[in-house]
């Protein structure tokens, strides 16, 4: 097997990230080096990993340095010929790191390669996407597809037994709660981006290794299960705030003046409309209520292309 090392950054959510190290089997890669950040927890992390966990590397930080950065360190810290970033509220299934590796190792033009995603019933999730635009912020994120979806116009349609069961195939970007990276191929670029705190650094990474001639793949036979959000789910209103104002950055690094614009417009009138359903349909004394509130009109604060205040990384 080649060096891996497994990267993992974690904030406030110990029982998750204690449950993903202990589905990462050692007896067959023993040499596999696991790496977690943490960002200045105060859930016990700090105290319990390392003494229930000796053979994970320890990185404690004093604050929260957000996803992007937090990455960073550990990146740096090594110098594996692969790393496979995991969120810490993943479990990986059977043979899931055989088999990225084994899937970089046959395919040397492959930058990047991501396993299938389930949920904790073994639904399949949707993980890969195409490059974000105007269109698929509509098409995707928007209100609209609340809405659509609350009325029973627009379903997900879940993937069938028939895709899983496909070889592997060529993406655009896969979400950052799982993939294997050949080091190589960034050569001496950090691995995140670290402009975004979290959101869209997934995207923005997979871009540059587009931007250069990498590969990037989904590898249906590597498994693993993604409860999705224990960390971000905490802190509802800042997590809103990073969503849309990373989004914006991708789009400040990849696209022209114009789009920047349209789509400071397009998430300014998303994020009016939704101000305005919670205060007309929702009781806002209650406390996620009250916090997607505070989460929006921070968003509208910072990104309506007319009286935008500057936008910060951490809010």
């Amino acid at each position: 097997m080649p060096q891996i090392a497994v990267i993992i950054v974690s904030w406030n959510c110990k029982e998750e990230l204690f449950r993903c190290f202990d589905s990462i089997n050692r007896k067959k890669n023993p040499d596999i080096k696991i790496f977690v950040v943490d960002n200045a927890s105060e859930d016990g992390t700090k105290t319990e990993c390392p003494n229930k966990y000796p053979h994970v590397r320890f990185l404690g930080q004093q604050q929260n340095l957000g996803f992007a950065k937090a990455n960073n360190i550990a990146w740096n810290a090594d110098n594996a010929e692969f790393s496979i970033i995991l969120n810490p509220d993943t479990v990986v299934l059977d043979d899931a790191i055989e088999t990225l590796a084994g899937f970089m190792t046959a395919h040397p033009d492959c930058g990047l390669a991501a396993p299938l995603l389930l949920n904790e019933k073994n639904e399949i999730v949707e993980s890969t996407f195409k490059f974000p635009s105007l269109w698929n912020y509509w098409t995707e994120h928007s209100i609209l597809v609340v809405l659509l979806e609350k009325l029973g116009l627009q379903k997900n349609k879940p993937l069938s037994v028939e895709q899983t069961m496909q070889p592997a195939r060529e993406i655009e970007w896969a979400t950052g709660a799982a993939f294997i990276i050949r080091r190589d191929a960034l050569e001496e670029q950090p691995l995140f981006d670290e402009q975004f705190f979290m959101y869209s650094e997934d995207a923005d990474l997979c871009k540059r290794l587009a931007k250069k001639g990498w590969k990037r793949f989904l590898v249906p036979s590597a498994k693993v299960i993604h409860s999705h959000r224990a960390s971000s789910s905490k802190a509802r209103a800042r997590t809103i705030f990073h969503l849309f104002n990373s989004l914006f950055l991708y789009f400040k690094k990849h696209k022209g003046g114009i789009s920047q614009f349209f789509l400071r417009l397009s998430i300014s009138m998303d994020m009016f409309a939704r101000i305005i359903i919670i205060y007309l349909f929702c009781d806002t004394k209650n406390s996620k209520n009250g916090e997607r509130l505070k989460g929006y009109k921070n968003v509208l604060k910072a990104l309506n292309p007319f009286f935008a205040k500057p936008i910060k990384k951490e809010i």
